[in-house]
């Protein structure tokens, strides 16, 4: 068993760690130890780690159900594209694309990918929350160093 663990994030922007291919969500925190609890409820397996998030141990099994490599692929895949539609400003479905070509899927997780065109909606919406609004009006205040005539 391994003990190495990596984060993403999930859609709703909270901490997830991947270890031994499964996926686990934030469940409480306390000074010294974070708990982790599988994604799903049907499980009761979880870890813990130290504040630092270095691995502390792991309880319960997932007898009941197998990893899905894929579906942590995607997650990863996914978090990688959200950043940079939020630090750069061109086009989101070159970036997709890029991103896509980049990625090195497996086959089940190509079949699970969606394309540039389907993914488009959710991420304007994600560039849209990032972008400051427009102005409701022109006025603006002038510095009194700037009104003053020289004569």
């Amino acid at each position: 068993m391994s003990t190495s663990i990596s984060f993403i994030t999930s859609n709703k922007g909270k901490p997830l760690i991947v270890y031994d291919g499964y996926l686990y969500k934030l469940n409480k925190a306390t000074e010294k130890v974070k708990y982790w609890t599988w994604q799903e409820r049907t499980c009761s397996a979880s870890v813990h780690t130290d504040s630092d998030d270095q691995f502390i141990k792991s309880k319960g099994n997932h007898g009941s159900h197998l990893p899905s490599p894929e579906e942590i692929e995607w997650r990863m895949f996914k978090s990688v594209v959200k950043k940079r539609i939020k630090e750069e400003s061109i086009a989101i479905g070159l970036i997709y694309d890029q991103e896509l070509a980049r990625a090195n899927f497996s086959q089940a997780g190509l079949a699970v990918s969606l394309s540039s065109q389907e993914a488009k909606s959710s991420l304007n919406k994600l560039r849209r929350k990032t972008t400051p609004i427009l102005p409701d009006s022109s006025d603006f205040d002038i510095p009194d160093l700037y009104l003053t005539d020289v004569k």
